[in-house]
């Protein structure tokens, strides 16, 4: 009985709150909540994010350092770690120390200059996320694509494609990893970074490039909590479906057992009357006697009924001239006897 209270009061709460069920909250709240990392490119979104009033990121926790790398990450460099409080951190540990519940990481531009290669550096990449996560295992990771660049950069284009390409593989393999692709909307209609989001020559960026970077994440965050909406919705709604199909079993269940438990009754009944029987034979046929002697019996302890008289008859009238009569209103006479 128990459980199946509980679960109808389950069902009825999914069904209550199921309209509840997504992620009530704007994109500047989910910034807020958000971590950015990055290199000396990362550095220049920083640097924009705060000359316009904190508006294209708003409040996020921005850990990114010039020349930051997986290297330095992993040799815990000082010089070359992203500081947060004014204190230089490992990624892990900043985000830890932060509170940040989604972390937003672009880098790799540092660990593939000259003649590294994508394999290389993609490894190293496993072995950074890995490391955050063993620290702060309930984090959601962005994996921001690595910026294109410029021909003659010293940060091959082609090998930054190929690296973004494993990294989006890579990312697809798990649950709380996701790929965000900035580096398409950045590119020319050759595949390299266009001039105009180019500040040097080689791979930093414009303040226009910047702008596009932030319009990026901000629409991909409008995305993912949409998708997030609808997945959670798609959970809720198997959920209500599975309770009330746990709930209709028990209801049936227990319809069975008080079935069974009538039946069992009705059993008892017929055996305990069976067994009385047997105490007490008395054939069918002989009921019929049975009543008429009664009945035989009844009529003979009966009284005679006799013809009911009347105890108190009434008074005879009597003529009003009698003599001697109460009701005469003449005198009354004297008579007295004859003596010869």
């Amino acid at each position: 009985m128990k459980r199946i209270l509980f679960a109808l009061i389950i069902y009825i709460a999914l069904f209550i709150c199921s309209p509840r069920v997504c992620l009530a909250e704007t994109v500047d709240d989910f910034l807020s909540k958000s971590a950015f990392i990055g290199n000396s490119v990362g550095e220049g979104l920083t640097m924009y994010n705060n000359a316009k009033g904190k508006v294209p990121l708003g409040d996020a926790t921005m850990l990114t350092r010039v020349s930051y790398s997986f290297y330095a990450d992993e040799r815990g460099a000082g010089r070359y770690l992203p500081k947060l409080g004014g204190v230089p951190m490992r990624a892990k540990d900043a985000i830890r120390e932060s509170g940040a519940e989604y972390v937003f990481i672009c880098m790799g531009t540092n660990d593939l200059v000259g003649m590294s290669d994508a394999e290389s550096a993609f490894n190293k990449y496993q072995q950074y996320i890995a490391g955050i996560l063993a620290e702060n295992p309930t984090v959601t990771i962005f994996i921001e694509s690595c910026t294109p660049t410029r021909p003659g950069s010293n940060v091959n284009n082609d090998t930054v494609t190929m690296f973004n390409s494993n990294m989006e593989s890579y990312c697809s393999l798990f649950p709380n990893l996701f790929y965000v692709d900035i580096s398409t909307p950045l590119k020319d209609e050759t595949g390299f970074l266009a001039a105009g989001y180019c500040s040097d020559g080689s791979c930093h960026l414009t303040n226009t490039a910047y702008g596009v970077w932030a319009d990026t994440i901000r629409t991909y965050i409008n995305a993912y909590t949409a998708a997030m909406n609808a997945a959670r919705a798609e959970a809720a709604a198997r959920e209500r479906t599975l309770a009330k199909a746990n709930y209709e079993k028990n209801m049936a269940e227990m319809y069975s057992k008080k079935q069974k438990i009538r039946e069992e009754r009705k059993n008892q009944e017929r055996q305990a009357a069976a067994a009385l029987r047997e105490e007490n034979p008395i054939p069918f046929h002989q009921y019929d006697r049975v009543l008429e002697g009664l009945n035989l019996q009844k009529k003979e302890n009966q009284l005679p009924q006799f013809p009911q008289v009347s105890l108190n008859p009434p008074l005879m009238k009597q003529p009003l001239d009698l003599p001697c009569s109460p009701q005469s209103s003449h005198p009354t006479l004297q008579v007295f006897p004859y003596i010869p």
